[in-house]
């Protein structure tokens, strides 16, 4: 018996990250030096690859991908470094494309809202 060898996950082709989200109907578009940027149909998060650096994230940031609220405010941001392998950001957009929600267990709670001290 032979054994093959397989290799490990590594930085690898942007292409595998974006075609995920790309097959799920999100926009690619890229700038005048290379960088990409991908939105969902309502533009309510944006995944950027940076090859090429900019101000929309940190100078060690590669992969950057944030969600934004009503009032175009960041929700969260996800940031990760060229020594992220591309499989790791592929299966990150994969779960964001997702139409069910993360926990399905917690599907029916409500989350309360604050109410003010007085």
């Amino acid at each position: 018996m032979s054994l093959v060898a397989r290799p490990l996950a590594g930085p690898g082709c942007p292409g595998t990250a974006l075609n995920v989200v790309e097959r799920e109907g999100w926009t690619i578009t890229h700038d005048e030096v290379g960088n990409a940027y991908v939105f969902p149909p309502d533009h309510r998060v944006i995944a950027a690859f940076l090859p090429e650096r900019n101000d929309f994230a940190a100078a060690e940031a590669l992969w950057v991908i944030r969600a934004y609220g009503d009032l175009n405010d960041v929700l969260w941001e996800a940031t990760f470094t060229e020594e992220t392998p591309t499989e790791f950001i592929a299966a990150f957009l994969a779960d964001l494309t997702k139409s069910e929600p993360l926990d399905p267990a917690r599907e029916d709670e409500e989350t309360p809202v604050p109410t003010a001290i007085t």
